[in-house]
């Protein structure tokens, strides 16, 4: 006999509101939406954590992944990535985790979050720098979680894709593993009256002690931009890096999905369960007056756009260098700073220091006793040095200051045999003279070759300078036609008796192209939208003056090796051109100084370039020429 029950419409709807409610509460349970005050907003922050279901029942720790937003986002919202958040609870689930989706909007009433953007667009004096190591140690003073860097992650979406890359790499020794979802390539950084451009593809050598991931839509507005990211990986070379790219739009997953976020959290749970071994060398770049890595300390007086540039740091010593712009800048000038190392160093003991400064080209020799607490300290300017530290004469340490093409070039031709003389330095113990040093040379895209396989080089005793024997180069690298990173990275790798060096440096190049035609001067004479050169306005370009040069009425980006160019008083034009983001592919144009002594009717060739911009997939092209221009002194 069956029962049979009927129910009043009234009764049924509470029911099955009742039945929507206990499901809510169970959706609900996957995560929580809270708030810590934050000295560096002084105010209260949001944040949304999720904790594994097992959190309350055990007394273990667990790893956290940070998640980071995009453009109109918030901590509990982003309409544009489609997240699916009660069914990402079951991933924390599945792969054990903290996952915590930080609020990146500095003002409620600006969508744009992390004060990034184009230069007007960097309007705050707070940084995400300086909210997001706060945010950490808040979550792991509140929450168990596993502290050391190897189960500490990033994911990122949109302009959150780049800062997962800026943020692990400015700290490495923070994050072990980031996962760009479709990011922006790059933004201009830092404060209103301070900003520098940051571009993710020129920046990979940040982030060689993390694992990093990118995902890409195959159409999607940043597409063609994020190949560029994905070229610069490879451009860098010696990154623990996977690329992925996906049918589809500017999105994580298809709504009611979580696949592709899983994807994310999986291949940081496989760098949690297997880290990167952390390399024996590091290299940083930083475009902040102070900061701290790897327990090594920068101060420094730095008040403009540029970077601050650790090289090659390890116990046995370090680079240290400024750039305007990457990856080849000029140095900065007036710059100053003090750099502290890691308590690596026996405390209160002496060292000997080999300092090599590259404006002068001279070798110092000091010592330095170590503090109490193991530390070394330096004062040094930008214009570039390379710091040798050692105990009781220990083994050779040899450091490459200059790769000389000779007759003052610094660019590498295609099409023409190029003579190249590697100047080292050695920073250590001293050489053997009865045993060579042999080194080869190869570029990390393949787009060199060399006359011999190996070369050698025979030390004298007490030799400090050294200089190989020639090496004939050939380049045959093309000009790009988007923004991948057009210089050739070389890498050298040294060895002598039982040691092995290795160093990378970047090499501009002069491509085989056309010549430009319709050359226009700016000399302070408006060509188009603005003046930027200095001048007597009549558009020759003559000796003391500071041009823009205009082809077919672009700006131009120039590359070049003439000793009547200012280098140190080259300055750039940044602008985002029409596409259908603002500010998505930033676009350089170069401004340079003639010298005061060059000749009348002396010719300048320059390699340029200049840049158009697609709407939709916001693309990049490139085109690329040479230009002659003719000095005419001012009568």
């Amino acid at each position: 006999m069956k029962a049979s029950i009927k129910i009043g419409y009234g009764l049924f709807v509470i029911l099955i509101s009742c039945s929507f409610y206990s499901i809510s509460q169970q959706l609900s349970n996957a995560y929580q939406d809270k708030s810590h005050f934050s000295k560096t907003f002084d105010s209260e922050r949001n944040y949304r954590i999720y904790l594994p279901q097992e959190y309350g029942n055990d007394s273990k720790d667990y790893p956290v992944i940070y998640f980071f937003h995009g453009y109109g986002g918030r901590h509990d919202q982003d309409y544009n990535a489609l997240l699916e958040y009660e069914m990402i609870g079951q991933l924390v689930d599945k792969y054990k985790v903290i996952l915590v989706m930080w609020d990146g909007r500095i003002a409620e009433d600006l969508h744009r979050p992390y004060n990034i953007g184009c230069p007007e667009d960097v309007k705050f004096q707070i940084q995400m720098k300086d909210y997001f190591p706060e945010l950490v140690t808040y979550i792991d003073s509140s929450y168990r979680t596993k502290t050391d860097r190897e189960h500490r992650a990033i994911i990122g979406y949109s302009m959150g894709g780049f800062m997962s890359f800026f943020i692990a790499g400015k700290y490495p020794d923070m994050i072990s593993a980031a996962v760009n979802m479709t990011g922006s390539p790059e933004f201009h950084v830092g404060y209103p009256d301070n900003n520098t451009l940051y571009s993710l593809r020129h920046t990979f050598e940040n982030l060689k002690d993390v694992k990093t991931r990118l995902h890409n839509s195959s159409v999607g507005e940043l597409s063609s931009q994020n190949r560029e990211v994905h070229k610069g990986a490879l451009w860098q070379g010696n990154v623990d890096y996977e690329y992925w790219e996906f049918p589809g739009g500017h999105k994580v997953d298809n709504k009611g999905e979580t696949d592709v976020f899983e994807m994310a959290m999986n291949f940081v749970d496989r760098a949690f369960r297997k880290p990167k071994p952390i390399e024996k060398q590091w290299s940083h770049y930083d475009l902040y007056s102070d900061f701290d890595i790897w327990d090594y300390s920068v101060k420094s007086n730095k008040k403009s756009s540029g970077f601050t540039y650790l090289r090659n740091v390890s116990k046995d010593g370090f680079g240290f260098y400024t750039k305007k712009w990457l990856p080849i800048g000029p140095p900065l000038q007036g710059f100053n700073a003090s750099i502290v190392t890691a308590p690596v160093y026996e405390p209160k003991a002496e060292y000997q220091i080999r300092h090599y400064m590259h404006e002068s080209g001279q070798l110092k020799l000091m010592t330095k006793k170590a503090d109490s607490d193991g530390r070394l300290s330096f004062e040094l300017d930008g214009q570039g040095h390379e710091i040798g530290i050692s105990k009781n004469e220990q083994q050779p340490r040899l450091v490459l200051v200059n790769p000389d093409l000779g007759n003052g070039k610094k660019m590498i031709r295609v099409g023409e045999e190029n003579k190249m003389v590697l100047q080292l330095v050695n920073l250590g113990g001293e050489l053997d003279e009865s045993k060579k040093v042999s080194f080869k040379l190869k570029a990390t895209d393949g787009s060199i070759s060399t006359d011999k396989e190996a070369y050698t080089l025979s030390p004298n005793t007490n030799a400090r300078m050294l200089s190989s024997e020639e090496v004939v180069l050939s380049c045959y690298k093309q000009a790009p036609t988007d923004g991948e990173p057009s210089k050739v990275k070389i890498v050298l790798s040294m060895s002598y008796d039982s040691l092995t060096f290795k160093e990378e440096f970047d090499m501009p190049v002069f491509f085989d192209v056309p010549q430009f035609k319709e050359i226009v001067i700016d000399d302070g004479k408006m060509v188009k939208d603005a003046v930027f050169g200095a001048g007597n306005r009549d558009g020759i370009v003559s000796p003391g003056e500071q041009v823009m040069i205009y082809t077919s009425g672009h700006r131009t980006k120039l590359f070049y090796d003439d000793p009547y160019i200012e280098v140190l008083k080259e300055n750039q034009h940044t602008e985002s051109l029409l596409a259908k983001w603002s500010c998505d592919g930033i676009t350089s144009s170069s401004i340079i100084k003639i010298a005061d002594n060059c000749p009348d009717n002396y010719e300048i060739k320059l390699l340029a370039k200049y840049e158009t911009k697609d709407y939709m997939p916001i693309t990049r092209r490139c085109f690329w020429g040479s230009i002659n221009i003719k000095v005419k002194s001012i009568n």
